[in-house]
């Protein structure tokens, strides 16, 4: 009796030590918006509704979502940076819109079939911000889309550059963006992406996607 109890004592016990962690770790990935001493314009309370749905929503995608939670960190650090540069209400609603639909993916989408890749710059994130996904469609064909984000206060249509492409697996080094046209070379190498231009006419928009991109997995 007394060894069976000290047996069911010490799993819960375990079982408590591994929750806390979980909570730990959790808690400490989770940084809401308006949680610190410092009151930004969002802050105010005409954006606690959508302050606290993002705050939802992000704390929901760390716990359902497939995707990298590494990704999910940086992403939001991303967007915060870019709501944060908002001097109007029309840009901190679009903002918060558009996050909220990025989580909303990250939560409701199967992520296994899709890879990751944000563009860096002596080893931090690249100004201006570029993000790459490449979504494996079916066995033979992949789809690339990416956004190099640009000022978050122009209007929706001008809020990123696009990239979108579609490719058989037979080839996938040689990538024409359809949103310009520009072509590019894909060096893959393990947890790096890198990206350049095969344009034999110079231009300049081409170049905005060519750099070094770390792969989160």
């Amino acid at each position: 009796m007394s060894l069976n109890f000290n047996l069911y004592t010490n799993k819960a016990f375990g079982c408590m030590v591994l929750l806390s962690a979980l909570a730990c770790s959790s808690s400490y990935a989770y940084q809401p918006l308006c949680s610190n001493q410092s009151h930004p314009n969002y802050c105010k309370t005409q954006y606690k509704t959508q302050v606290d749905q993002i705050n939802q929503l992000y704390f929901t995608s760390n716990l359902v979502t497939n995707a990298p939670l590494r990704l999910l960190q940086d992403t939001q650090h991303m967007w915060h940076s870019r709501l944060k540069q908002c001097k109007n209400k029309n840009c901190f609603e679009q903002q918060f819109n558009l996050r909220a639909e990025d989580l909303n993916a990250y939560s409701a989408l199967n992520q296994s079939l899709t890879q990751h890749f944000i563009k860096y710059h002596h080893g931090k994130i690249a100004q201006p911000q570029t993000y790459l996904q490449i979504h494996q469609l079916d066995q033979n064909k992949m789809k690339i889309e990416g956004w190099m984000y640009r000022n978050p206060n122009a209007s929706l249509d001008k809020l990123s550059f696009a990239f979108l492409a579609y490719l058989n697996n037979t080839d996938k080094t040689k990538v024409t963006n359809n949103e310009t046209t520009c072509q590019y070379q894909f060096n893959y190498q393990k947890t790096l992406l890198v990206v350049t231009s095969t344009n034999h006419v110079a231009k300049q928009n081409c170049q905005r996607f060519t750099g070094i991109y770390r792969l989160y997995d």
